[in-house]
């Protein structure tokens, strides 16, 4: 207690922090205010989420411990991106502190503001300015659309990108001890978030800026101080990677079996594959003038839907057409559908041209040339090229999908330099005159061009899609005589798009004039600082707040039971939910069965929903089940024992599957292969119940050994966990057994009788075993290196990392026991 009375509260000073911290809080939660009510926001990847989550969460309720691996989707896979608590991470710790432990969504709100806040104040920005800045920052349209979409991960990831970059930033300039903690703890952050698309765009984010400083550097021939910030950050990441290395190590030892993996196939014209194909990269990509959605945020329309929500839209459509062009998309843009723009505010943007215009350094140049990048890469296929050198030659570019999500980084460069140059505004209001070309060149890249827009919209852009364009070209070449009245319907639609694109053009423009008179004013004297800031994020919030507001708002709260039981069951669910056997699979052919998750919710699927599924699940889905022929010696094999078909009025109906193997079954005859491909073409015509198809990989399992037939063999699972299973088995004769689950060549230990064996994969997906003759048990125990030992590791840098932050934190009290606390920061 002595050593406190040495730091006396000074609270003008702490004021600002204090009103920043309510302030975001009140707002955080007033934006999701249904939560008050007890409702909860239904994010569809969330429900989801919850289907493909749904055996691993009862596992853990029941047992308190973790499954690891699931039966529930797509035969059987690791757990690791699914649904697994990493309990040993100090993480965990830290991002509850960061968030205040706030109900969702309104902890990943105010995460938003908090991370940009202390970005800003670490780069010594005044306080007061960085309560403007995490407005600009926060409220980017593209963070509110992934909160309902329900991609947590990824809003978690993005908010904790400017922390990192500002510990980064912090350590260059010579704070080396503070920077390279802090870096430990939010890169550790950013990473137990779980989403390595943006980690890595926050990786080439710090490369650029890395550069530059290290051009820097060089000139002020400070290369020793650079190099030593360069170790302290490795330092930090050592820790960083520790603390989460069990998820770090069970993500990369599984994406080598998933699609990010590749597949060998080469039937047909098909190449064999190292990472995800370009066009599956390319597939969202935005194009050249969706761009301008950084200023007018319904440049192309907004979200993808109906035209007949909008009443702005319907006003410009002739009575006669209204009908049609209602039921047209709101979206007019070339991706296949968008849950909504990516919006920096037009006053942001003004700002940050005003930065690009007057801040000078590296962190200009790297946020700059970040934000440039980020735009060419976005464009996917409209820039073939550059994004083809980017998916040949960038290590790692081509395991990442939807190449829109860089925009992350435009969207936390645009109001880092919008701030920072407000910053310098408010530290020498004399930079700027109103007929500086600096001044004008912002006002004209910003309100200019929205006005130019909003005048002549058609000058500048097309109001259907390239898929519309080809539709309805194709309807005028089929019926001729219909030509007249086709072109008058695609005539309203294009008022109707039009008015919503000027609406939001001619808003955009009023924003940025509104502040820009209010900067003059401030430069002139006539308001003072805080009255500027004040009107300022005034303006800001006003102008983003309603954008986000049409993506995310009190509709999408329901009632907290339908977003904890996002699934009801059909009376198919009910039946097979009577059978008693310890384990099979469903086949629901009355949904989208490789892209949902509600028949995970209630059975082990065949089907499910996730990004990265095992590559040689989704090679049998792409050669053996498709909509035009199933082959059911695969759904046999796979201890298929249900369908659920539709039925009377499309109504689902349980069918049951006579056929199927069951959990383990006998074969006589092992036919060989040479490849991959011989492999997955031989399931056309062969009899699971005889017939083990083996690779020639796996001979040596096989070779040598004696196999006779013994028709009174059996084989039975007993006990059935989702990574534990327990067989009993007796034969005369030894025999080779295949088991009904899907093969994965990590970390499956498997014993007979209590001693080591070793299982290999046969009909290219499943588990086979070579069994001695006599009686007993064999056991499959998923037994993952990465997360038994990984969590002892992460144990030790968790331990470490606090230590340190303990050990830094009692130097800096000994040090400046005669300092007011707030004084020594305002120092640093």
């Amino acid at each position: 207690m002595k050593l406190l009375k040495n730091y006396p509260v000074d609270l003008k000073t702490m004021l600002p922090y204090i009103v920043a911290v309510g302030l975001f809080l009140m707002m955080s939660v007033i934006y999701v205010h249904p939560i008050l009510g007890g409702k909860q926001l239904l994010q569809p990847d969330i429900v989801k989420f919850q289907g493909m989550a749904k055996e691993i969460s009862d596992f853990r309720e029941v047992t308190g411990e973790e499954a690891l691996w699931t039966n529930s989707m797509f035969g059987g896979m690791p757990a690791f991106q699914i649904s697994v608590v990493w309990k040993y991470n100090i993480a965990n710790f830290f991002h509850n502190v960061m968030t205040l432990w706030l109900p969702r969504p309104a902890d990943m709100i105010f995460l938003y503001f908090a991370g940009f806040f202390i970005f800003l104040l670490l780069l010594k920005v005044n306080p007061w300015v960085a309560l403007v800045g995490s407005l600009a920052f926060a409220f980017s349209s593209y963070h509110f659309i992934i909160i309902q979409a329900g991609h947590n991960s990824k809003a978690v990831a993005i908010a904790y990108m400017a922390p990192v970059l500002a510990s980064v930033i912090y350590a260059f300039r010579g704070k080396l001890l503070a920077g390279g903690l802090l870096f430990a703890i939010f890169m550790g952050l950013q990473v137990f978030a779980n989403h390595y698309q943006i980690t890595y765009y926050l990786g080439i984010m710090v490369f650029l800026y890395g550069l530059f400083e290290l051009y820097h550097h060089y000139k002020e021939k400070l290369l020793a101080r650079y190099f030593k910030a360069i170790a302290v950050l490795v330092g930090g990441l050592i820790i960083a990677l520790g603390i989460n290395i069990g998820s770090l190590w069970a993500t990369f030892t599984f994406a080598e079996e998933t699609m990010r993996g590749g597949s060998e196939l080469t039937v047909g014209d098909r190449e064999p594959t190292e990472g995800l194909s370009k066009d599956y990269i390319t597939q969202w990509s935005y194009g050249l003038g969706e761009t301008f959605s950084l200023l007018i945020p319904n440049v192309k329309g907004g979200a993808t839907g109906a035209l007949d929500n909008n009443p702005v839209a319907m006003e410009a459509v002739e009575p006669a057409f209204r009908s049609f062009v209602a039921q047209q998309n709101h979206y007019w843009g070339n991706q296949p559908f968008t849950s909504g723009p990516v919006y920096v505010g037009a006053i942001v943007l003004f700002l940050f041209f005003l930065g690009v215009f007057y801040l000078k350094g590296p962190l200009k140049w790297g946020l700059l040339l970040s934000a440039i990048l980020a735009i060419l890469l976005s464009w996917g296929y409209n820039f073939p090229s550059f994004t083809g050198f980017f998916i040949e030659h960038i290590p790692l570019y081509d395991s990442f999908r939807a190449v829109t999500m860089i925009l992350v980084i435009v969207e936390l460069a645009v109001p880092a330099l919008a701030v920072l140059f407000l910053q310098q505004l408010v530290n020498n209001p004399g930079i700027i005159k109103w007929n500086s070309r600096e001044f004008l060149g912002a006002f004209a890249l910003t309100a200019g061009l929205a006005f130019l827009f909003f005048i002549m919209p058609k000058a500048f852009f097309s109001f259907t899609s390239n898929h519309e364009a080809e539709f309805f070209a194709g309807q005028i070449a089929q019926n001729p005589q219909a030509e007249g009245q086709i072109r008058n319907f695609l005539m309203n639609l294009e008022n109707a798009r039009v008015a919503v694109f000027k609406a939001d053009a001619i808003r955009s423009f009023l924003f940025v004039l509104a502040a820009s008179v209010a900067v003059l004013l401030f430069v002139s004297k006539k308001i003072k600082i805080l009255a500027f800031l004040l009107v300022l994020g005034s303006l800001i919030t006003l102008d983003m707040w309603p954008v986000n507001n049409r993506y995310l708002n009190e509709n999408h709260f329901q009632p907290r039971r339908n977003v904890e039981t996002p699934f009801r069951p059909t009376e198919a669910n009910l039946q097979i939910l009577q059978d008693r056997d310890l384990h099979f699979r469903v086949f629901n052919t009355t949904v989208n069965t490789f892209n949902e998750s509600s028949t995970s919710w209630f059975h082990r699927s065949i089907g499910g929903y996730h990004g990265a599924k095992l590559q040689r699940f989704q090679d049998i889905i792409d050669k053996h089940l498709t909509v035009a022929q199933v082959n059911m010696n695969v759904l046999n094999m796979l201890n298929t024992k249900y369908f659920i078909v539709p039925g009377e009025n499309q109504q689902p109906q349980a069918r049951l599957n006579p056929e199927a193997m069951g959990n383990a079954w006998f074969v006589t005859d092992l036919r060989m292969v040479e490849n991959a491909d011989e492999e997955i073409l031989a399931l056309n015509d062969f009899n699971p119940d005889t017939t083990a198809i083996i690779d020639r990989r796996f001979s040596a399992y096989v070779e040598g050994k004696q196999f006779q037939p013994d028709t009174l063999a059996t084989i039975q699972l007993m006990e059935y966990a989702p990574n534990r299973l327990r067989y009993q088995y007796q034969t005369a004769t030894q025999q080779v057994a295949v088991f009904s689950e899907i093969f994965y060549p990590h970390d499956w230990k498997v014993t007979i009788n209590g001693e080591p064996a070793g299982n290999f994969r046969v009909n290219y997906i499943l588990r086979a075993l070579v069994i001695p003759a006599g009686s007993g048990e064999i056991i499959f125990e998923f037994r993952p290196a990465a997360y038994f030992t990984g969590s002892r590791v992460s144990w030790f840098f968790s331990t470490l990392l606090l230590l340190l932050v303990a050990a830094y934190l009692w130097r800096q009290i000994l040090k400046n026991r005669k300092k007011p606390v707030m004084e020594e920061f305002d120092k640093q």
